[in-house]
C-alpha cells in the first residue's frame, strides 16, 4: 500500500517536472529568440506544440500497433 502510493507519488512529480519543462523551455527560448517580437514568439510555441503533438500521437500509433 505504501509502496504504491509512494510510487504514484513519484510519477505524479515527475509529471509535474516535466509539464513545467515542456511549458518553459520552449518559452524561455521563444523569448530569447524572437527578440521581443511577441508574434514569432507565439509561432515558435505554437511550432512547439504541433511537433509535440504530432509525435505523441505517433508514438501511440506505434504502441498500439505492436500491441496488436
Amino acid at each position: 500500500m505504501i509502496k504504491e502510493t509512494l510510487g504514484e507519488l513519484a510519477w505524479g512529480v515527475l509529471a509535474i517536472i516535466l509539464f513545467l519543462w515542456w511549458i518553459g523551455g520552449p518559452g524561455v527560448t521563444a523569448i530569447i529568440w524572437s527578440d521581443g517580437d511577441r508574434l514569432l514568439a507565439v509561432q515558435f510555441l505554437a511550432l512547439w506544440a504541433g511537433v509535440t503533438t504530432l509525435y505523441l500521437t505517433a508514438s501511440w500509433l506505434i504502441r498500439r500497433a505492436r500491441h496488436s
